[in-house]
C-alpha cells in the first residue's frame, strides 16, 4: 500500500481534485504573486477534464473540455507547444466577454475542431453559426444582424464558398441570391430592391454561346460574368464584367468585355466592316494584331491594340476585334486600365484565342 501512496504523491499532475495553476502575462507558468492569469483543472469522468481560464481578478475567460492521452498530464505546460502529447481538446470549448456573455463556442473531437461553431456579440446577440469538419467550414454558414435576423446564408465546402448563397436586407427581404462554385460566383445571380423588386441579374460561366453569329466566348477562372444585355442603334450588345477577385489588380477599375452584333449584309467584307467600325470608335488605334501571333481561332477575324484617356484622365488599354460570321458583324472590345494590362494579359489572350464557333 505504501508504494501506491508514494506513486500518487510523486505524480502531482494526476488531478483527483481541482488544481489551480498560475501564469504570467505570456501564459507561461509562474508564481501566484506575479501572475496575470490562472487556470483551474477540474476532473470530470474517466480521462476527461475541464480547464477554466481566468484573469487574475477572477474574470472567466474561457472553459474547455480536454481528454488526457497519458496517465500523468503536466497541466503547467497546457499553453506550451507540444502539450497535445499529454491531452487534447475534446468536447465543448467556450470563450467569454468580460460581461460573462459567451463570445465563441466550438466543438472538438480528439483535438480537432469538429462540430457546431457559434459566435456572439458582446450584448449576447448571435453573430454567426456554422459547422466545422476537421477544422474547416462545411455546409451552411449563417451571419446575423444585431436583431438576430439573417444577414446572409451561404454554403462552404472545406473552407471554400460552394453552393447556394442568399443575402438579406435589414427588413428581411432578399438583396441577392445565386450560387458559388469553388469560391467564385457561378451561374445566374439575381439582385433585388428593398421592396423585393428584381433590379438585375448576372450570369457567371466559363463559356457563353451567342446565337446569330453562333460563336462561343470563353472566360478563364470563372471571374467574368454577363452583367447586361441591351439593344442600341440596331446593335445587340452583351456586356461582360470581371467581377471576381480584384486583389490581383493594381486599380479599382472593373475590366469589361463588350460584344456587339449587327447585320452587315451578305457581301460585306471583313476589312470594310472593320474600317467602318474603327471610324466610330472613340479610341486611338496603335497597332494591328498580326496574324503571325496566332491569336485568332475564329475565321474571318482581325484585331487592334488601342488606348484612350477617360474623363478622370486615366489611361485605358483597349483590345478590339472585328469579325463577320453568318452575315453578322461582331465587335469585341476589352477595356481595362493600362496599369492592369500586364496582370490581365494572359486572360486577354485566352479570351481572344478561344473565341470560336
Amino acid at each position: 500500500m505504501r508504494y501506491l501512496i508514494f506513486f500518487f504523491l510523486c505524480s502531482p499532475f494526476l488531478v483527483s481534485a481541482q488544481d489551480t495553476i498560475f501564469f504570467n502575462s505570456n501564459w507561461l507558468i509562474g508564481d501566484k504573486e506575479n501572475a496575470s492569469y490562472y487556470s483551474t483543472i477540474i476532473p470530470l469522468n474517466g480521462q476527461k477534464y475541464q480547464v477554466k481560464d481566468y484573469s487574475i481578478n477572477g474574470e472567466l475567460l474561457s472553459e474547455c473540455d480536454y481528454k488526457a492521452l497519458k496517465q500523468a498530464v503536466d497541466w503547467t505546460r497546457i499553453y506550451e507547444k507540444g502539450f497535445h502529447e499529454w491531452a487534447v481538446e475534446d468536447g465543448v470549448c467556450t470563450e467569454f466577454y468580460p460581461s460573462g456573455n459567451k463570445k465563441k463556442q466550438f466543438e472538438f473531437k480528439n483535438g480537432v475542431q469538429h462540430g457546431k461553431v457559434q459566435m456572439w456579440r458582446e450584448d449576447g446577440s448571435l453573430l454567426r453559426s456554422y459547422t466545422a469538419i476537421n477544422q474547416l467550414a462545411n455546409g451552411n454558414y449563417k451571419e446575423y444582424l444585431a436583431d438576430e435576423s439573417l444577414s446572409f446564408a451561404v454554403n462552404f465546402l472545406n473552407d471554400t464558398l460552394h453552393g447556394l448563397a442568399t443575402y438579406y436586407y435589414p427588413n428581411g427581404k432578399i438583396s441577392q441570391k445565386g450560387t458559388f462554385k469553388s469560391g467564385l460566383k457561378y451561374g445566374k445571380w439575381q439582385y433585388f430592391s428593398e421592396k423585393g423588386e428584381n433590379v438585375g441579374s448576372e450570369m457567371y460561366r466559363n463559356v457563353f454561346f451567342i446565337a446569330g453569329p453562333d460563336i462561343k466566348i470563353h472566360f478563364p477562372n470563372g471571374l467574368w460574368c454577363l452583367s447586361d444585355q441591351y439593344e442600341e442603334d440596331n446593335r445587340i450588345n452583351f456586356l461582360f464584367t470581371r467581377s471576381g477577385i480584384k486583389e490581383d489588380l493594381k486599380t479599382e477599375f472593373v475590366p469589361t468585355c463588350l460584344v456587339s452584333l449587327e447585320e452587315v449584309g451578305e457581301n460585306t467584307r471583313l476589312l470594310d466592316y472593320s474600317s467602318a467600325r474603327r471610324r466610330r470608335l472613340s479610341v486611338d488605334v496603335h497597332k494591328v494584331i498580326s496574324k503571325d501571333q496566332h491569336l485568332f481561332s475564329l475565321p474571318n477575324t482581325m484585331g487592334y491594340l488601342a488606348s484612350y484617356i477617360d474623363k478622370g484622365k486615366n489611361k485605358h488599354a483597349a483590345i478590339v476585334t472585328h469579325s463577320v460570321q453568318n452575315n453578322i458583324g461582331v465587335e469585341l472590345i476589352l477595356d481595362l486600365r493600362q496599369e492592369d494590362y500586364e496582370d490581365l494579359k494572359s486572360e486577354i489572350v485566352t479570351i481572344i484565342r478561344t473565341l470560336n464557333r
